[in-house]
């Protein structure tokens, strides 16, 4: 393992490593061996990154693991300034296929059977080849034509190989100003665990039959307008997967009339804004080879593909991101700000007035456009650059959310170049809210949430009366006394245990009122009449608690 008193240079892959970045003239790598081998005059430089063009060239001469983590980076404005994500955008696993002689026995090998006893025919020649796979088309004995994705052999030792090494190189730097900038030993692991899921076909394929499920019925489209591809289970393991064959074109070279284009370009939008906005689990790779039109003369339709590369967002950070999109979408900066915070990690304290300032000169910069004319993409990843210049460390989904966006909304302008990408979110935008509003995944999520303000409140008078008795002891610094102190306290605890029990009141009220509104769309393990029950009995009970705060306090005042 690298370390700063063992730097191996003599054999291995940290050999050829250590020999590729110096020999690309990484002076701040260079500087750090020398420094910790005592070579004299070997003061490491200030710490910093190749230039974007030599770090790309790293990355390409160390080979599949390295360019997929290039691609990975290119997913991170919030990690990298925009010349560096341009340059790692380029990188392509751009592989020659392995011949069938190598891959018929990966084939036979993981579905326990000759290839004969699978398909009907397999075509030799890969149609498409990655640095993890190929895929061939085929058929299968009953004459549906699929494509089959085959794991390259040797692919998952090379791999782990390198991953250990780059944590060697993580550790090895995670002491510097470079490791504490960048995080590297938490980046290498969320890289690994990326790359270990994209290694699981079986993965692939629940991943696959997930995002058709929460697609199938969608209220932003019509039935049967989104496509995903079928998994055949029976052919499917660990380094095969068999999908429906999609036949469609390319959405970026179709030839569409002028109306239809700008419906398919809404459709797409809304496709990825669903995932990520109301599912929570989107596809993070829909650049224009993984979307196929496959509409007809009535109905725009799209297919989507290649569901390796996904992102799954807890419900605190969906929720966050949530409040992201409202400041966006409707101009708050403040909003924009505390959204950030919250979502992010900084080690130093930060001034948030200064970053709330920050977001109102960029979105006063943005919003003096024409909707048509305002690219999300570019003003999402201007929003990241500000909590990159004040330290503040954003999770790996938020980089990949805005990759989705940057690539959907260029799908977008594709097919309409004024396509008003604005306009297109807010509903999708207004939709999450009224999600968050009446939390569909299950009845005591909706009631919980209606009522969570209340409990906070009632816990506020002794909160306070511990805040005062600290005080009074100068626990915090503070010497405080004054006349009627405890009646004051007294009546402020009074005050706020009324102000609680209304708050309860009002979510009662309001928690009965939208369980009723809500009726079959909350799901519920009740029957149809218990939920109707608990309903009415929520909604009696605020209003019961309501009329006697309002009894007691005219009987007192």
């Amino acid at each position: 393992m690298l370390s700063r008193t063992n730097i191996p240079f003599g054999f291995g892959r940290q050999a050829e490593i250590v020999e590729v970045v110096v020999r690309n003239g990484w002076d701040y790598f260079r500087s750090r061996l020398a420094f910790i081998n005592g070579q004299l005059n070997s003061k490491p430089t200030e710490p910093s990154l190749p230039l974007p063009d030599v770090l790309k060239q790293i990355l390409i001469e160390l080979g599949p693991t390295f360019v997929k983590l290039g691609q990975i980076l290119s997913t991170r404005p919030d990690l990298l300034a925009p010349e560096y994500i341009e340059a790692l955008e380029t990188l392509q696993s751009d592989v020659p296929g392995l011949s069938w002689s190598e891959i018929a026995p990966i084939l036979e090998a993981e579905l326990s059977k000759p290839i004969v006893d699978s398909y009907a025919e397999v075509e030799e020649k890969a149609i498409a080849a990655g640095s993890l796979g190929q895929v061939h088309k085929g058929k299968l004995l009953d004459g549906q034509v699929v494509a089959i994705k085959v794991q390259r052999p040797g692919i998952q030792r090379i791999i782990e190989e390198d991953l250990e090494v780059l944590r060697s190189l993580a550790q090895f730097f995670s002491g510097d100003a470079l490791g504490e900038a960048y995080d590297l030993e938490a980046l290498v692991e969320e890289f690994s665990n990326s790359i270990t899921g994209e290694l699981d076909f079986t993965r692939e394929a629940r991943n696959t039959e997930e995002l058709t499920n929460n697609l199938a019925n969608s209220e932003l489209w019509k039935p049967g307008q989104v496509i995903i591809p079928k998994v055949y289970w029976q052919l499917t393991s660990t380094k095969v997967l068999t999908l429906e064959w999609i036949d469609g074109v390319k959405i970026n070279q179709t030839e569409l009339p002028a109306p239809k284009r700008k419906e398919l370009a809404a459709l797409a939008a809304k496709v990825v804004m669903q995932q990520i906005l109301l599912d929570g689990f989107f596809h993070a790779d829909p650049h224009p080879g993984n979307f196929f039109y496959v509409g007809d003369d009535k109905q725009i339709r799209l297919a989507m593909i290649d569901c390796g590369m996904v992102s799954r967002m807890d419900p605190r950070t969906k929720s966050i991101l949530t409040d992201l999109l409202i400041g966006i979408v409707y101009e708050q900066p403040r909003q924009v700000a505390q959204a950030v915070r919250e979502l992010g990690f900084a080690k130093l304290a930060i001034d948030i007035k200064a970053i709330e300032s920050a977001f109102d000169r960029l979105l006063r910069r943005f919003y003096t456009r024409p909707l048509e004319e305002i690219d999300l993409s570019e003003l999402l990843n201007e929003a990241l650059r500000i909590p990159r210049e004040n330290k503040i460390q954003m999770p790996g989904s938020i980089g990949l959310f805005v990759k989705a966006i940057a690539n959907v909304e260029g799908i977008a302008r594709n097919l309409d170049p004024l396509f008003p990408f604005i306009d297109v979110a807010r509903p999708v935008v207004e939709k999450a809210i009224q999600q968050r509003i009446l939390n569909s995944a299950s009845l005591q999520s909706v009631t919980y949430n209606s009522l969570y303000l209340s409990r906070a409140l009632i816990q506020i008078p002794q909160q306070i009366e511990t805040l005062a008795d600290r005080l009074e002891r100068s626990e915090l610094g503070l010497n405080l006394n004054w006349q009627d102190q405890e009646s004051f306290q007294r009546s402020l605890s009074r005050s706020f245990r009324r102000l609680g029990l209304a708050m309860l009141a009002v979510g009662g009220m309001l928690s009965g009122s939208m369980l009723l509104a809500a009726g079959d769309r909350v799901n519920s393990t009740l029957s149809p009449n218990l939920s109707l029950i608990w309903s009415e009995a929520v909604l009696v009970a605020g209003l019961a608690l309501g009329i006697w705060l309002l009894v007691e306090y005219i009987v007192k005042s």
